[in-house]
């Protein structure tokens, strides 16, 4: 049923998980000013800026530690 979380994973679809991980981190950091300058109250600002720094941050570390396991994750190494 969860074919797609087991090991040997595709190195293509390997590759676009880690690019849209890449694509959520940018897009999280191009909303942040609309958060920042809205019409909002300052602890919806701060908690949604908190939120969005935190969302960059894991997207940007998940992308990277799926390049850095790619051969553990694909079926180069499971041979």
């Amino acid at each position: 049923m969860l074919r797609f979380l087991k090991r040997p994973l595709n190195a293509d679809s390997l590759e676009a998980w880690c690019k849209m991980l890449d694509d959520v981190a940018k897009v999280a950091l191009l909303t942040t000013p609309v958060v920042i300058y809205s019409n909002n109250g300052l602890s919806y600002k701060i908690a949604n800026g908190i939120f969005l720094a935190v969302a960059i941050y894991a997207c940007i570390i998940g992308a990277d530690a799926l390049r850095r396991n790619k051969g553990y994750l694909t079926h180069n190494e499971m041979r």
